[in-house]
């Protein structure tokens, strides 16, 4: 099972110019310098139901295999 690679995604916000003046950035509306912050981590969860998913297979194929 192949799971996404967890990351971090930082875009800069274009509204934000920092040739501006403190004042003139009072009258504008605030834009945060970073637009947004976006993690994804399911690596964790991925693993974890792969594993169960082997330990699952590996209990019912000893059940359908032949007693000797």
């Amino acid at each position: 099972m192949e799971s996404p690679k967890a990351g971090i995604v930082i875009k800069k916000n274009p509204l934000y110019d920092n040739s501006d003046s403190a004042s003139s950035k009072s009258k504008k509306e605030a834009h945060p310098y970073v637009m947004f912050v976006m993690m994804a981590d399911i690596t964790a969860e991925a693993a974890m139901t792969e594993m169960e998913r082997k330990i699952f297979d590996s209990r019912r194929s000893r059940e359908n295999s032949p007693k000797r």
